[in-house]
């Protein structure tokens, strides 16, 4: 009988072995698996520390290639070595991924600090010219945000002809003898807001008009949501011919708990995001999903 149950024992204790290996083994290919539309996978790092050595650039690309990333949006810094960006950009080129410059502050849609957005888009343009092809960028992408700053309350009306401005200057300059993508970081929302001066035309299809492509900051954890708030930009890209990445987020939130994949982890938002990737497939204008950001979600939970 003793012989029967140490047997059995056995038995059970080699049964729970091979299926939590077969489980991690499954785990890890549902992460490391591309999109099932075979659209992309995109990232940003704000980081550039974090491409500064040749330990750090293994690192980052040998993540973007796990987890099929096809894009990295990677903060311009004129100060970091012009050798940085070119042995990286190579790397990733070699494995599949392309890089598109990104930079943007708030107060970048003051006329007194358009110089800025001249200055990295001429940054940009310099540097691809002075490089090889597989050392360029291939896009510029700007995250400006200024619904963060006072006047988006207090003159709501000049702050969004701001934005317009500066957007239309940013797209003009990129496009300027180049190939460049133009895109922007945009939240879901700006549907919701009239342009001025055309109280028939929203926001997001003025801006959207001006870029190639868009990535939606609609930040919430649970497919259904994900769904419906980029529905709107969504059906919007599908009739201008403009492309879109569905964007999530991986950082601790201030803001409430289902802005963000932080509490549930990297399977539960893998799981979530092949829910959005079959809903959206179908749609022309849909690019992929932009994962925030690189180190939110190197440092995600299992």
């Amino acid at each position: 009988m003793n012989f029967i149950n140490r047997s059995s024992a056995r038995i059970l204790i080699n049964y729970v072995i091979v299926t939590v290996l077969l489980l991690s083994v499954v785990s890890a290919a549902c992460e490391a698996a591309p999109l099932r539309s075979n659209q992309m996978k995109a990232t940003w790092l704000w980081d550039t520390s974090l491409i500064s050595t040749l330990e750090n650039r293994q690192a980052v690309l040998k993540f973007a290639k796990e987890q099929s990333v096809g894009r990295i949006y990677l903060q311009v810094n004129p100060d970091a070595a012009k050798s940085t960006y070119r042995a990286f950009i190579q790397a990733a080129a070699k494995a599949g991924i392309q890089i598109h410059a990104l930079d943007g502050a708030p107060n970048w849609i003051h006329s007194d600090q358009h110089q800025q957005i001249l200055n990295m888009v001429k940054w940009v343009k310099d540097y691809n010219a002075s490089v090889l092809k597989d050392e360029r960028f291939t896009g510029i992408q700007v995250d400006i945000e200024p619904y963060v700053l006072p006047e988006w309350h207090d003159e709501r009306d000049v702050t969004v002809i701001n934005w317009i401005n500066a957007m239309t200057l940013f797209t003009k300059e990129v496009k300027q003898d180049s190939t460049l993508t133009a895109s922007a970081a945009l939240p879901f929302w700006l549907q919701l807001i009239s342009v001025p001066d055309d109280s028939s035309l929203r926001l997001n299809e003025k801006l959207f008009n001006l870029l190639d492509e868009v990535t939606l900051m609609s930040y919430r954890d649970q497919a259904q949501a994900l769904i419906e708030i980029t529905a709107a930009d969504v059906a919007l890209a599908d009739r201008l011919n403009k492309k879109v990445f569905v964007g999530v987020e991986t950082n601790p939130s201030s803001e409430a708990a289902f802005v963000s994949f932080y509490e549930e982890g990297r399977a539960a938002m893998n799981k979530q995001l092949t829910l959005v990737d079959a809903a959206l497939k179908g749609h022309p204008s849909y690019a992929g999903i932009a994962i925030h950001d690189y180190t939110g979600w190197k440092n995600l939970k299992p």
